[in-house]
This record gives structure tokens, sequence and C-alpha cells, in this order.
């Protein structure tokens, strides 16, 4: 489901991620596993968000986005990932870089093989981290989106028109993107990205992909918030 939004107002308050006492030692073990299948993984500071209907859960009012995280750990968030995210209260809320090029073209990356979506499609952009909240506990989504597409493409956000922003809730991930209209051809924006990844010493994404019609994202490797955003972007709205 997708809402149209103009602001994001995230806080983090006191706690951690709602993990039992006796399930802490299933998370070490899977992250061992995990991490010895891929040693490129690390075990660093996450946020999650509180889920919609609980006190400081996901709102939406006007059409501002707020609610408050708190701060867990990747091992934690990996492992209620590949267990099905059970409901334990929290979304995994997060920035979504929607770059369109001047031809109408939406890019994707594709994940490379030593993160822990290896070969999954989707927009630039990561999770929350403590890096992200200033001095006053505000949890800054937009600066995270702008950093992450810096370093994962080399893009400068200040280049594009801003065209909005979209929330995407996708079971439980909600995934915040900003769309920007880069003035490049597809072909163009690709070239300079591609260019960019082959100087990074450890990239997060193996390629990007240029998509200009939703169908051509009816791939499993293609996240279903994704398709939402094509879905809006390339073939009306949603």
């Amino acid at each position: 489901m997708l809402h149209d939004i103009t602001d994001v107002r995230l806080r983090l308050r006191p706690g951690s991620w709602p993990v039992p006492d006796d399930l802490r030692p299933k998370i070490e073990a899977h992250w061992a596993a995990r991490l010895a299948a891929n040693p490129h993984l690390w075990n660093g500071r996450v946020l999650g968000t509180l889920a919609p209907g609980q006190p400081g859960g996901i709102a939406i009012d006007g059409g501002v986005l707020s609610g408050e995280a708190v701060e867990g750990d990747f091992a934690g968030f990996l492992a209620w990932r590949d267990w099905g995210f059970p409901e334990i209260g929290i979304r995994n809320l997060f920035g979504s870089a929607l770059i369109l090029s001047s031809d109408g073209a939406l890019i994707l990356g594709v994940m490379a093989a030593t993160t822990a979506n290896a070969g999954q499609i989707y927009p630039p952009g990561g999770s929350l981290e403590p890096a992200d909240v200033d001095a006053g506990g505000n949890i800054g989504v937009v600066a995270s989106i702008e950093r992450e597409l810096r370093e994962e493409t080399g893009l400068d956000a200040a280049e594009a028109v801003v065209e909005g922003m979209i929330a995407a809730f996708d079971g439980p991930r909600v995934s915040i993107g900003r769309v920007l209209r880069f003035s490049r051809t597809a072909d163009e924006i690709i070239a300079g990205i591609m260019a960019d990844l082959d100087r990074q010493a450890e990239r997060e994404l193996e390629r990007v992909v240029a998509f200009r019609a939703p169908a051509e994202l009816d791939r499993p490797e293609v996240t279903a918030y994704a398709r939402a955003f094509a879905a809006r972007l390339l073939g009306g709205r949603q």
C-alpha cells in the first residue's frame, strides 16, 4: 500500500528491540552460521520503528508520517527476517532513493554477493542507524536516503529535482521513497554509477538496471515494495 507524504518525523526513544532473553542464544547461533557463510557481514546497530496501532507507532496525519524507533543490532534483525518476520511490534522502516532519468526510466540496484540480500533488486537505500539520530533524538530519514544514494551509486541528490515522497507499506517493511528526477538519460546515469562502482573497494551493488514499465519488474528477485514504487512511477497511480 502506498501513501503520498510530505514529511517524515521519527524520534529515537529509550529501549531496544523486544527480544526475549531465551531467544538471544538462538540469534547468536543464527548469526554465527550466517557469518560463516558470508564473512563480509557486520553486526552493526540498526533502528526499528514501532508498529502502527501501539503508542509511538507509525502513523500518517496530514501527509506527515511520524513514529518512534528503538535501537537493536543487525544480528537480531537478520534472524527476525530469516525467520519470516514474526510479529514483535516492530517495523523495518528505511529510506529508498527512487532514481528517475530524464527519459522516464526507474533505476534500481542489484545487490552484490557479499551483502545479506545478494541478488535482490530494489532502490538504493539502507537501514536507519544511530548515526542518523541528531542530538535532539530526531532521526534524519531524508539525510539517510541521500547518504545511501551517494555511498552506493556516487550520485548527489542535490543534482536532482525532488518530485515527492511515497511511503510503501509492505508487511513488516515500510520504505520511504524520495523521488529524485535527474537531468541525464538512463544510459548516462547507469554509465556514471557503474564507473563509480568500479572504484569502490567494498561495493554493495553488483550493478544497476533501468526499468521502463511495471511489467518488467515482475521477477522474484525484485522486492514487493520496489514493484509498488514502479507501478506508481512508471504506470500511473496505485
